[in-house]
């Protein structure tokens, strides 16, 4: 299998869809595991490189996508910290150790998609289709940045102040920064976006949140 660190550019990608309900802390976790099962350095490079190699859809810089998002796996590696994720900790010059949470996750992952395989083609040839897709927000939206407009909006405080009997639609609109007439493929989208930076930083609390904005405003969002 992999031997050097020169291999990893001739692993196969996963196929988008098998990757594309994880986190991206969650999918850099299996980076280092792999990095660490072929007895290669954890350095930043080396996870950034195979970020980019297996996961390409979730780690391709936008516009040019035969290079790494290095900001991407940059950011995961920070909030793979215990005081986030708590899936591993990182010692500059020596690299990113997982813990036990972090190999147990990365195991579970990886059980799902398979051992990666050699033998793919080289970056620039499968990666071009990948765009950003439209109405796609900049990747330098930190997820803090996003659950800390989550956690500011009136929607939220209604939430935290048990006053949830009065939440009305054009609360969530404000949350979503989206119009009534609004497709409801795009609000369910935006509040997925949420969920998913939500789950980035582990923080139970805006999850609790989003399921009850789910629950309580599901029919409006459906229709």
């Amino acid at each position: 299998m992999v031997k050097a660190t020169n291999d990893l550019l001739e692993l196969r990608p996963y196929s988008n869809d098998a990757y594309d309900g994880y986190a991206l802390t969650s999918l850099t976790a299996c980076s280092v595991f792999l990095l660490q099962e072929w007895g290669l350095l954890t350095s930043f490079e080396n996870i950034a490189v195979l970020n980019h190699r297996l996961f390409p859809r979730k780690f391709a810089m936008v516009g040019w996508p035969q290079f790494p998002d290095a900001n991407r796996t940059n950011r995961s590696i920070l909030q793979m910290r215990p005081k986030w994720r708590n899936l591993a900790t990182s010692v500059t010059g020596k690299g990113v150790f997982l813990n036990e949470q972090g190999i147990m996750e990365a195991k579970a992952i990886l059980s799902k998609l398979g051992p990666p395989t050699l033998g793919g083609a080289s970056s620039v040839e499968t990666l071009p289709a990948i765009k950003a897709e439209r109405g796609e927000k900049p990747r330098t939206i930190h997820a803090e940045d996003l659950v800390k407009k989550l956690k500011g909006s009136r929607l939220f405080r209604l939430y935290t102040e048990s006053k949830w009997q009065d939440a009305e639609a054009i609360d969530l609109l404000g949350l979503l920064g989206v119009y009534d007439h609004t497709a409801s493929k795009e609000k369910r989208r935006r509040l997925n976006e949420f969920k998913i930076h939500a789950k980035e930083l582990g923080d139970a609390e805006a999850l609790d949140f989003i399921k009850a904005v789910e629950n309580s405003f599901r029919a409006y969002l459906s229709k």
